[in-house]
């Protein structure tokens, strides 16, 4: 079982502190009764997230870089991870632990959320490094879409190589595949598991749908 939504940011952690895992547990206490496993979806994200992550305490308004902003969200970031994935500790098989962080058209592959606006780009080491202090069991992946086409594969890969030589704890690669019956390329899909598959990572179809048009 994977859960669209009821693990992401907004259903677990609505108000800062308080978490709620109504919808959550019920999933897992049903995957558990059935024998399935379960895939955590996601710590991080840039969508679905509730307003007072973003928000600076002092001016109540959205946070701009700052050394306080910055060292504020990266302690919000890990009690978030800390109080999610230690909820679950033992109960799921694997955790997307960053989602959709990629953008080619960015000279670092890294999209310019808040998360990378406030932080920089050690928010992903941050994630991982948590994540993996948390649940030191479960497998921690990146995820992504279009990871089947030239430039966004290429980012992907080089993020998830650097990540990987760097020594942050990245067990593997989600490709999402939200297809139809002409999209993607399958030469497209060859060459990206191929690709990856030089990094040692292991590699899922995470969100996998096809729709019959085109």
């Amino acid at each position: 079982i994977t859960s669209g939504n009821d693990f992401k940011w907004d259903a677990t952690e609505p108000t800062e502190g308080t978490f709620r895992f109504t919808n959550a547990d019920a999933q897992v206490s049903f995957a558990q009764a059935n024998n399935m496993i379960v895939r955590g979806h996601t710590l991080l994200w840039h969508s679905q997230i509730p307003a007072w992550v973003f928000t600076d305490p002092v001016t109540g308004a959205t946070m701009q870089p700052s050394d306080a902003n910055r060292a504020l969200l990266i302690q919000r970031l890990q009690n978030h991870i800390r109080g999610v994935a230690g909820h679950f500790v033992g109960k799921l098989y694997a955790w997307d632990v960053a989602n959709e962080v990629i953008d080619e058209n960015q000279p670092d592959c890294l999209r310019r959320s808040t998360w990378y606006n406030i932080i920089g780009p050690q928010y992903l080491d941050i994630a991982f490094q948590t994540a993996r202090e948390v649940d030191p069991n479960a497998k921690l992946f990146i995820n992504e879409f279009n990871s089947t086409f030239g430039a966004k594969r290429a980012c992907y890969f080089n993020v998830v190589r650097d990540l990987k030589e760097r020594g942050v704890p990245v067990d593997g690669v989600g490709h999402q595949m939200h297809n139809n019956f002409e999209f993607p390329p399958v030469q497209g899909f060859t060459d990206t598991i191929n690709m990856f598959a030089t990094l040692g990572v292991l590699q899922h179809v995470t969100e996998m749908d096809v729709n019959i048009y085109s």
